[in-house]
């Protein structure tokens, strides 16, 4: 048993020590765009490693399954389900009940910590802490700005393969002690330049996919905090969001009331316009938990002008964690520790092993493009 430990501990280390020095590019699973359309052959969105069941809410609040997909020619079909109704928005200036020293906190991390952006990064994913980490910096920081306890948690969850949620859930579960208003799974996309970049009043803008998992016990709730934010951005800023992306994984958002992922733009957006972006995201979020309440008459929502009463049952914040479910969630690879960490022995050397031969066999160019996305 211990000369079985033992090569295996030696297996490791040489895997390791070779994928560190040999392999500056992300050895990153390969995934394929692919274009939605619906009945009528209309482009409705673009997507990754589409699969049947998945579904698109539109900025226009109308809802889109796939239900059909072409592999060849990377065209998937969907029919449209019907559409949500967004609620009514009104603004007030509220003078009672204000609590200027309210508690806010959030949690952000990483689960795909290569993603990148050409432009800004000169590759599209490293081995190792990529671009989307600046982007998750500033996210905390503004929302720091605007009184926040922020927990940032840069742990590294590589390789980009199926089981990057797995090592992730981890750190999620982590950032739990801290009992967060909100846990945010920072992203970017692999679709095209266009589909996330628009020109608003004379100037481009770099839009936001919100990602809601729709394995998990939690679905309904986190995907009525999606279409909260998509609300509450209709009234102060408008451009923000692209959809809501219902896809068929878990990304641990059992685990919140309140957690999504955030897809920051793709890896052809240039990264200073996705850092522009930041700011008005951690705004929308903050006045939706804090400065928005559900009205219990009707489905308005009313924008108040100033923090309200953190104990005031109908504020957005509190009217989603009395919805949240109560049932445990783990990744079904979680279950069995012991499995998942000889799984994890043989996968480290075998990728540092693939990653030398690989290297000797690509280019050196930093620009190699392998779309990454989820």
């Amino acid at each position: 048993m211990k000369k079985i430990l033992l090569v295996l501990i030696c297996f490791v280390s040489i895997g390791f020590v070779l994928s560190i020095n040999f392999m500056p590019v992300c050895y990153a699973m390969p995934e394929e765009l692919y274009i939605v359309r619906d009945s009528l052959g209309q482009e409705i969105f673009e997507g990754l490693d589409v699969e049947i069941g998945d579904k698109i809410i539109t900025r226009d609040y109308k809802e889109y399954e796939v239900v059909d997909i072409d592999r060849t020619s990377h065209i998937a079909y969907a029919e449209y389900n019907g559409r949500y109704l967004p609620p009514s928005i009104v603004e007030e200036k509220r003078g009672l009940n204000l609590a200027p020293k309210i508690h806010k906190c959030v949690g952000l991390y990483m689960t795909h910590n290569d993603e990148s952006y050409i432009i800004g990064d000169g590759y599209d994913s490293i081995y190792g802490e990529g671009g989307i980490h600046d982007v998750a910096r500033l996210l905390a920081e503004e929302f720091e700005n605007i009184g926040y306890e922020v927990h940032l948690d840069e742990t590294l969850h590589i390789p980009h393969d199926k089981s990057a949620y797995t090592r992730s859930n981890v750190t999620a579960k982590s950032l739990l002690t801290y009992s967060p208003d909100a846990l945010f799974d920072i992203h970017r996309d692999g679709a095209s330049r266009s589909l996330y970049v628009k020109n608003i009043d004379g100037k481009e803008r770099c839009k936001v996919r919100i990602v809601v998992g729709q394995a998990n016990p939690n679905y309904e709730v986190n995907l009525q905090f999606a279409l909260y934010l998509m609300s509450v951005a209709d009234n102060i800023c408008p451009w923000l969001f692209l959809d809501i992306y219902n896809a068929k994984g878990h990304y641990n958002q059992a685990l919140s009331s309140k957690g999504l992922l955030f897809e920051m733009g793709s890896h052809l957006v240039e990264k200073d316009l996705v850092m522009e972006t930041v700011p008005y995201l951690a705004d929308v979020v903050d006045k939706t938990l804090f400065n928005t309440i559900a009205s219990e008459e009707d489905d308005t929502l009313i924008i108040a002008d100033d923090i309200l009463d953190a104990e005031q049952s109908n504020i957005i914040n509190n009217v989603l964690d009395a919805q949240v479910s109560q049932k445990k969630f783990d990744s079904s690879s979680s279950n069995n520790a012991i499995t998942f960490a000889c799984a994890m022995v043989a996968t480290s050397g075998l990728v540092g092993i693939l990653s030398y031969f690989r290297y000797k066999k690509i280019s050196n160019s930093k620009n190699n493009s392998v779309k990454t996305k989820l």
